[in-house]
């Protein structure tokens, strides 16, 4: 078994914790940005990786990297609320009704109070968020610009990156086909924390 270089080690270790919160895996320039290298600097790693054994990387796909060996002990798991659906498109009606309870890894969680939405729509797919994933997201009034929050507008709610401005908000989506929405009056539900998603 070859041995790994310290950085090569770091990029595994990330790609790995990356995969577990999020059931897919980053992007090359995800990566980069990470370890604040180049994209072709990332892209070396990888290779290097690739040829030791340890991953795969497909072609023509930006999340097209597979782990292919890795001690996998039992993830611990959490039992959280399932509140209905969240629209990825347009605002949906909101169902704040309890739906029923899912697990999900506890390292998506960690100490955070958190509930799940399954998500409805392809306004979030470039950002690797499809129809029928499951969202777990922490509980919270706030938001930080550029983060994926859940948002309740007239009664709607909905998943979107937020971006506050002068005397609006802003809630964009991550695919071109859908016009950002604009609001003066937006409740903050809460923030992504992770997305499962089953095969």
């Amino acid at each position: 078994m070859k041995t790994l270089t310290a950085r090569q080690q770091e990029v595994l270790d990330f790609i790995t914790s990356f995969i577990d919160s999020h059931a897919y895996p980053p992007t090359i320039r995800e990566i980069a940005e990470s370890f604040s290298i180049s994209v072709k600097g990332a892209y070396d790693h990888v290779k290097a990786l690739e040829k030791k054994g340890f991953l795969k990387l497909g072609e023509n796909r930006s999340r097209a990297l597979e782990l292919l060996r890795r001690d996998k002990p039992e993830r611990s798991v959490v039992e959280l609320p399932l509140l209905g659906t969240v629209s990825a498109g347009k605002p949906i009606t909101a169902d704040e009704n309890y739906t029923g309870v899912v697990n999900v890894p506890a390292d998506i969680v960690r100490t955070a109070a958190c509930f799940a939405l399954s998500v409805r729509g392809d306004s979030m797919k470039d950002a690797g968020i499809f129809h029928g994933d499951l969202a777990v997201i922490e509980q919270r009034q706030t938001a930080e610009n550029g983060e994926i929050v859940v948002a309740m507008i007239d009664d709607a709610v909905t998943l979107k990156r937020f971006f506050r401005e002068n005397n609006r908000v802003k809630l964009m989506a991550e695919n071109p086909a859908y016009a950002p929405i604009y609001t003066q009056d937006v409740r903050i539900l809460g923030r992504l924390r992770g997305i499962i998603r089953k095969y």
